[in-house]
């Protein structure tokens, strides 16, 4: 079964969480086959899951002192700083089983992450139901959300994130550190770390990702979801 596999890299935040849901939406309507979308955000980011206040987790005043922009996600889960240092994922797809498992699916996407790591002897776990460790100490997390049977997952794989500027950035979060520091600088380059989890998620989920780009429907729709919710306060603000 052939997927499609779309590389964003580099892109504002309010842009790349547009287009997951874009993604989501073209799925739904079997425009698109099932979908892996890799990004990194610049400027840097704060994603906020849906039920979190903003108030309660970030500082906004730091925020705008290095121009880090705040979006509000669809998916839930917590509040999270994002930056070129970090690789973020997303797969649109729909469960095999009717059954829909929320840790099955974690599972399997974390553990074809921790295969693409141990590429390059990078020593990492799975910490159930959503998180995997290198030496103890969180570097990747994901969240889901569901429609009907279609389900996204995505997540983030902190390479050589700025702690620094997370830690100032968000008021309260979980220990986290970066395969930069765990692995004592010795890292591989973002592409090579794309290319590894290609090849574990074609593993996974038994199929072939080909590359492709956004078709004209998800153009139109993440410039209008851009315009009408991403960039705006109602929403990014909203609780």
């Amino acid at each position: 079964m052939i997927w499609r596999f779309i590389d964003t890299d580099l892109a504002h935040p309010y842009y790349v969480t547009a287009a997951d849901e874009a993604i989501l939406e073209a799925f739904r309507k079997n425009m698109v086959p099932p979908t892996v979308h890799f990004y990194r955000r610049k400027p840097p980011g704060v994603s906020v899951g849906r039920t979190k206040r903003i108030e309660n987790d970030i500082n906004l005043d730091k925020c705008e002192k290095y121009g880090v922009e705040i979006v509000r996600r669809k998916s839930g889960g917590g509040t999270i700083f994002t930056d070129e240092g970090c690789l973020i994922y997303s797969i649109t797809f729909s469960p095999e089983t009717k059954s829909y498992d929320p840790l099955k699916i974690f599972s399997k996407v974390c553990s074809s992450i921790i295969n693409a790591l141990a590429k390059f002897e990078i020593d990492a776990e799975y910490k159930a139901p959503n998180d995997i460790l290198v030496n103890g100490k969180k570097i990747s997390g994901s969240a889901q959300v569901k429609k009907g049977d279609f389900v996204l997952i995505h997540g983030t794989i902190l390479v050589s994130t700025n702690l620094n500027m997370m830690r100032e950035v968000l008021k309260k979060q979980k220990p986290v550190s970066t395969l930069e520091i765990e692995n004592k600088g010795k890292i591989p380059y973002i592409f090579q770390i794309k290319k590894a989890l290609v090849e574990e998620f074609e593993k996974t989920f038994n199929v072939k990702l080909k590359k492709s780009n956004f078709t004209e429907y998800e153009k139109k729709l993440i410039k209008k979801l851009v315009e009408e919710r991403y960039s705006r306060d109602e929403w990014n603000f909203k609780i």
